[in-house]
């Protein structure tokens, strides 16, 4: 015999069927975006002479100019000049096993601030020994700085099965349409 459910039942089964719609949507809808961060995503980039000297000068411009193309919104520029608080952009090494790469927000006054305060700047640093420990590609190395500029633009690892740079770990893609999604509602199209 085939039981019905009662008017009260059938009331909480369509609010957690649209809840779990609701929830599904808006864990596709963008990825996690910090809630502070700069006031505009048009900033300059410094590249330290270490950059030059392991041989990233062109993942950080790829990275830059993967970003730049999200969004009309974006413009990482590069300069040659630490004046006026660009984000300063190192290659180094580190002890620390699997650091691939970390960005550190600042503000005016050359204080180090959370992903949820306002800051003026921030550096962004890539472990080339760490890379090279993985076995990383080219498209690798490329992928990893994406991911750290990202960072800069207030984007956060998001949690998704979709594809995104800003996922954790080693992967070879650029900016995704999951991370698009997320610059744009950050900073307009």
């Amino acid at each position: 015999m085939k039981q019905l459910l009662t008017p009260k039942k059938k009331i909480f089964f369509m609010i957690g069927i649209i809840s779990i719609i609701v929830i599904a949507y808006s864990s596709t809808s963008f990825a996690t975006i910090f809630a502070g961060g700069r006031s505009s995503a048009n900033f300059n980039a410094y590249y330290d002479s270490s950059v030059a000297i392991y041989g990233y000068s062109g993942a950080y411009d790829s990275a830059r100019a993967d970003w730049n193309a999200a969004s009309g919104s974006v413009n990482i520029g590069k300069t040659t000049s630490t004046s006026g608080n660009p984000d300063k952009y190192y290659v180094g090494t580190t002890a620390t096993t699997g650091l691939l790469g970390v960005t550190t927000p600042y503000n005016s006054s050359g204080g180090v601030v959370g992903v949820s305060d306002t800051w003026a700047y921030a550096t962004v640093a890539i472990y080339d020994n760490q890379m090279n420990d993985y076995y990383m590609s080219g498209p690798e190395r490329i992928s990893n700085a994406t991911h750290e500029v990202g960072h800069t633009l207030s984007q956060a690892h998001p949690v998704t099965s979709q594809s995104s740079v800003m996922k954790q770990g080693i992967q070879s893609i650029g900016v995704q349409t999951w991370d698009k999604e997320s610059l744009i509602s950050k900073w307009g199209n």
